[in-house]
């Protein structure tokens, strides 16, 4: 599965869910579970349905309450556990599952209340790692990021590397965008807090590299040899998402404006790099450098561009 039709999975998924939160204000446990887990699950590719890939409530050891949902990899081995809270409960601290997941050898969990959805690394030597929290809405936007929990990769080592690459990616990108001034600083700072001593792992360390390449070639822009006439930094435009804009109206197809102000305006009829730079000449960017493709290929879904 590609990122463009990861994102257009999610988007839908996303559109029906937010549905069903609206009609049924306060879900239980078990109506989340069927009208939000299960197609969130459909929509990265796993069949809720076949015991070889979705094991519901999944034993561990002795403990008589069991794990939600166990992910298994082709081998038929739990690789992730998925907990579903009550509409209410914070998805933000893992809790008592990532010692379950540690006794299993389970590598990754995922809590959802139905709105949010947060994702976990769990290691046996370390305490258990957020790599994303990620509202209902936020999910297509970060496609190319979710890519590894897709069933085509079953959970495998290699769909795991690429999960930790991305969220370190993502939050070294984040915090070199807004400490402009002082990134060394900043990237060691970050280092020293997420990651413990003697912990640098090669997963940890190229994502940290990929980062700051993305975010260096983002900054070579605004040089004075190659900086636009308005000399704007990244960090100086105002974030978007694809929630921001509309269809323009009576205009064509893949025509958007601004929710905001009306005289920003997107042609998603063009390419990406002409949306990129339609976007920076308006003062507006996407949370991260990488998360652009999302944007683009959103909007360009809901305008039916997807394919053309």
């Amino acid at each position: 599965m590609e990122a463009v039709d990861l994102s257009r999975r999610l988007a839908d998924f996303s559109q029906v869910a937010g549905e069903v939160l609206r009609d049924v204000q306060d879900p239980t446990e078990q109506q989340i579970r069927h009208w939000i887990v299960n197609p969130f699950l459909s929509s990265l590719g796993w069949d809720p349905h076949d015991k070889r890939q979705v094991f519901l409530d999944f034993t561990t050891g002795n403990r008589k309450d069991p794990v939600d949902y166990a992910l298994l990899s082709a081998e038929g081995r739990p690789r992730l556990f998925l907990e579903v809270r009550e509409r209410t409960a914070s998805v933000r601290d893992v809790g008592a599952v990532a010692d379950r997941a540690k006794d299993a050898k389970v590598p990754l969990v995922v809590l959802t209340n139905g709105r949010e959805f947060s994702l976990w690394f769990v290691s046996a030597e370390e305490a258990a790692t957020p790599l994303f929290v990620l509202s209902l809405n936020d999910l297509a936007d970060n496609s190319e990021s979710l890519l590894g929990l897709t069933a085509d990769y079953r959970l495998s080592d290699t769909g795991i590397h690429q999960l930790r690459r991305s969220a370190i990616r993502l939050a070294v990108l984040q915090m070199l965008e807004d400490n402009a001034e002082k990134t060394f600083d900043a990237l060691v700072g970050w280092v020293q807090a997420q990651v413990a001593p003697g912990a640098l792992d090669e997963t940890t360390a190229q994502a940290i590299r990929d980062a700051t390449m993305l975010w260096l070639t983002e900054e070579h822009l605004t040089l004075p040899p190659f900086s636009p006439s308005d000399g704007k930094r990244p960090s100086e435009l105002r974030m978007t998402t694809p929630r921001d804009w509309e269809p323009f109206p009576h205009g064509p197809s893949g025509t958007f404006q601004y929710r905001y102000d009306s005289s920003k305006t997107l042609d998603l009829r063009q390419g990406a790099k002409e949306v990129r730079e339609q976007m920076r000449v308006q003062g507006l960017r996407t949370p991260t450098a990488t998360s652009f493709g999302g944007f683009y290929h959103a909007l360009r879904a809901r305008a039916g561009l997807t394919g053309k």
